[in-house]
């Protein structure tokens, strides 16, 4: 028997293990194989033409339309960053408008994407399948000059659909055009990093090769100043259109069949202002009403809650969070993404609020997933909280957690759940998997510039400890810190090629992985 003349509903079941486009290759193949269906269960709706009319081109197919069951809506947005004239998009300086010259601005957040690029070649192998591409890409790079003449051609293009709501109207006529619609996720990281995005967007693939560019994010992103959490007013509720616009939607009723919405910021410091939950709003209500709907199952919320006086922290205190919460009474999956603690968050100490203040668990009797990242904890109430979770939960995530009291550690809490909690007495399939992620800048031995989006993943290693006598494998000394070769995997938030073991230099040269005196390598517990 030929491959070709194998049965169709193999060849079908066979394509889903393919990426998408190893399946167009096999349906030009030959005749025989080309009613192998499209993996396009996703499409991409953005402020750029090019998204917009190939999500109108699905939402009008007769035969894709049907098999998309989730929309990304890529908040990221080139900004006005560069001193550059709202209607002409050229950089102003003393001696008038220079079309050619790139602003400083720019040409520094292009070298900080190239020192990114470069302390990774210097690490790894060249042949490595997350470096390749890499490679490639700075073999034939586009000067500066041509990269800042196509940065202000999308932001001219982006004016005009901004303008004209393109991107709006696109995503309602989608809204009834696609029957099997059930999850919109919204993200600002869509770009991800140099020559990595996260998703390869209609957009994104048009980009010319080699070009290196001011990489949007769209909503405010803290880094090394953090930044405030602005007010939910008229002035401000522009930076977050997507989420406005997609609760908006969903309130009045369209596309009944979406029980999902994700927030997803691949653990960029980043999200919507927790100052959204200060005071009434309309989109307030509007979000209200989406968590009501009927068979309403995951949510994904990425907070921003900015530089706060410790006597503040309204958004958290309030009620208004949790009453909202607490109309998802179907929920399934919760996840909460916060920038607190990044890069040198104040303590908000007594003021935050108690969790089973902020989360109405007892309002989840089908919860299944449970996940922090980036929150203020302290150690006790986390692990009282954790005890109260419905026996449902079967996932639990602790990511990049910063605790209030200077006594509290991953390690303890870890010992803490270990003595406290009874998931062990339960039977293997009702203990809960409990993953943690660390972000390596926080470990502060860590260059910004070499890391990036690189954490550390412990999975097996919690699981083992907390129910099969396993060690902990956080360090008795550093307490928040796993040495390498005591557990954990090293993996990245933008190149999901780049998995191996947290193990020293020394072991990943033997394994192939790392160069034998890389310029660029981690450098950990000194």
């Amino acid at each position: 028997m030929t491959l070709p003349s194998l049965p169709k509903e193999l060849w079908d079941q066979i394509a889903t293990y393919l990426t998408g486009r190893d399946v167009k290759r096999l349906r030009l193949a030959c005749k025989s194989l080309s009613g192998i269906p499209l993996p396009l269960d996703r499409v991409f709706i953005s402020a750029n033409r090019i998204d917009i009319n190939v999500f109108r081109y699905v939402a009008n197919h007769d035969v894709f339309r049907h098999c998309v069951r989730e929309i990304i809506w890529d908040e990221a947005r080139f900004e006005r960053d560069f001193r550059v004239d709202a209607s002409s998009g050229l950089e102003w300086t003393d001696m008038g408008y220079t079309e050619d010259d790139p602003p400083d601005d720019f040409l520094t957040e292009c070298r900080d994407n190239l020192d990114l690029v470069e302390a990774r070649l210097a690490q790894y192998r060249l042949d490595l399948p997350f470096i390749a591409p890499l490679v490639k890409a700075m073999e034939e790079p586009l000067t500066m000059c041509e990269s800042w003449w196509h940065n202000r051609q999308f932001l001219e293009e982006q004016r005009s659909v901004l303008a004209e709501d393109l991107d709006i109207k696109a995503f309602e006529y989608g809204l009834d055009r696609f029957p099997a619609l059930k999850r919109i996720t919204i993200t600002p990281a869509a770009h991800g990093t140099l020559f990595a995005p996260l998703y390869k967007t209609p957009m994104i693939r048009t980009l010319p090769y080699g070009l290196n560019y001011s990489i949007p994010r769209g909503w405010p992103v803290s880094g090394e100043s953090y930044l405030p959490a602005d007010e939910w007013i008229e002035e401000n509720k522009g930076k977050w259109r997507g989420f406005k616009e997609v609760i908006r939607c969903l309130a009045e009723g369209k596309a009944a069949g979406v029980k999902e919405l994700v927030l997803d910021t691949h653990l960029l410091p980043t999200g919507v202002t927790c100052r959204f939950f200060d005071q009434p709003s309309l989109e307030y209500d509007h979000l209200v009403g989406l968590l009501q709907r009927p068979g309403f199952r995951r949510l994904n919320l990425a907070l921003m809650a900015g530089q706060q006086e410790p006597s503040d922290w309204e958004s958290f205190r309030n009620g208004r969070l949790r009453s909202a919460l607490a109309e998802a009474s179907e929920l399934e999956h919760f996840h909460l993404n916060t920038d607190i603690g990044y890069q040198g968050t104040k303590d908000p100490g007594a003021h935050l609020a108690l969790l089973h203040d902020i989360f109405p668990i007892e309002r989840w009797p089908k919860l299944r997933h449970f996940g922090l990242t980036r929150f203020l904890v302290s150690q006790r109430d986390l692990v009282s909280f954790l005890s109260k979770l419905p026996a449902s939960v079967r996932t639990i995530e602790l990511n990049c957690l910063y605790f209030i009291s200077a006594d509290d550690s991953y390690r303890d809490l870890l010992e803490n759940m270990h003595d406290s909690l009874d998931w062990k007495t339960r039977n293997a399939a009702g203990r809960p998997k409990v993953t943690i992620r660390l972000d390596l800048l926080d470990y502060g031995r860590i260059d910004s510039s070499e890391v990036g989006s690189r954490n550390l993943w412990l999975e097996e290693e919690v699981g083992r400890f907390l129910y099969d006598g396993g060690p902990n494998p956080f360090d008795q000394v550093f307490r928040d810190e796993v040495l390498p070769g005591h557990g954990g995997t090293l993996r990245d938030e933008f190149q999901p090629e780049l998995v191996h073991p947290w193990v020293d230099h020394d072991t990943l040269v033997l394994m192939g992985i790392e160069k034998e005196s890389p310029s660029g390598r981690i450098e950990v517990g000194e």
